[in-house]
């Protein structure tokens, strides 16, 4: 296995919303890159993080500049966070080595551009110790991948967050270290890199997930953006009513900020999550571009299925939408959905 995803018990039960017929796909990509067992434990580990900064690194664009339209906000660091613990026995020693984790402890694995954790001087490979003084849970160690420990640690520097700047210890080619943490507000849902060969991506109410496959599918920065803007835009259109056990660090509002129009809701998502894309700068027309690409690769998305247009309709529909978008731009005006 590569990497235990970073699910919550409550994303195991709750009802999902999937991009169209992202179901089981090839096990390789055009590129031959074969997503199964990939030999030797640190290439693997290369590829898998490689995609968790790529991904990090959209994701925070997106949730930072649609933020004003996301039912559910947060304040947050823009960090991406690892820890020894979630490792499998044989990527374990791969991931302590490389990245300097320990136990439970959380590891910065993604400090995207711009992010309050980069202006904070930190950077990928640092490792937190403490959070306003509180030292943060090392764990009991243990041989299984596990993400409790981590995901304990998450939840109080979400808490510390919510209430204003921080100030952290974090260790450095084993020196320590302290720093102040400026919080952004943000959409309230993380982003999270799924291992698996399956062409999917979805959202459950706390998070919105992509495989390991789909985001290796999207060529460019501002492909990936397209498919994660159409599952951050089921949150803004409020399709689904999800109770968020522990939504530490967040603040609900009591509407979506953009009302679905008749269509469909994936129509909707489509036509919402590209706006969402070129909100944070992202190039909105390669859109229906990569709908045509995706239909040639996956014959699953070539043809209508219930509640989801084919690829080429989609493609079509985008192409309207993007001049939709273009419109907007060159008369400046805001690019509400």
């Amino acid at each position: 296995m590569f990497r235990r995803p970073a699910a919550s018990p409550l994303a195991l039960t709750a009802a999902v919303v999937a991009l169209a017929a992202c179901g089981p796909g090839p096990t390789a990509l055009p590129g031959g890159t074969d997503i199964g067992p990939m030999g030797e434990a640190g290439q693997r580990l290369t590829y898998i993080t490689d995609l968790d900064q790529r991904v990090a690194r959209v994701g925070y664009r997106l949730s930072t500049a649609n933020a004003a339209l996301c039912p559910t906000v947060r304040d947050t660091a823009g960090w991406q966070l690892h820890a020894a613990s979630q490792y499998s026995a044989e990527l374990r020693p791969v991931a302590e080595a490389r990245f300097g984790l320990d136990g439970d402890l959380p590891g910065l694995l993604a400090v995207p551009e711009g992010s309050p954790a980069e202006a904070a001087g930190l950077r990928q490979g640092d490792l937190l110790l403490s959070v306003n003084g509180e030292p943060l849970d090392r764990g009991a160690g243990g041989t299984r991948p596990g993400y409790e420990g981590l995901a304990a640690n998450i939840r109080r520097l979400d808490l510390a967050l919510a209430s204003g700047p921080i100030r952290i210890t974090y260790r450095r080619d084993g020196a320590d270290h302290a720093a102040a943490v400026t919080p952004r507000q943000a959409c309230g849902y993380e982003v999270q890199l799924d291992p698996s060969d399956k062409l999917a991506a979805r959202a459950d109410g706390t998070r919105l997930f992509i495989t390991t496959a789909l985001a290796e599918f999207a060529a460019t920065d501002d492909e990936l953006a397209v498919f994660l803007g159409h599952e951050l835009a089921h949150h803004v259109l409020g399709h689904r009513s999800w109770h968020e056990a522990e939504g530490h660090g967040r603040t609900s509002q009591a509407a979506p900020a953009v009302s679905e129009a008749a269509g469909g809701a994936e129509r909707e998502a489509d036509r919402v999550g590209l706006y969402l894309a070129a909100r944070a700068g992202f190039d909105s027309a390669v859109g229906s571009d990569l709908w045509r690409r995706f239909g040639a690769f996956n014959w699953r998305v070539r043809y209508p299925q219930i509640g989801h247009p084919s690829a080429e309709a989609r493609a079509r529909a985008l192409q309207v939408v993007q001049e939709e978008i273009r419109a907007r731009q060159a008369a400046g005006l805001p690019l509400t959905p």
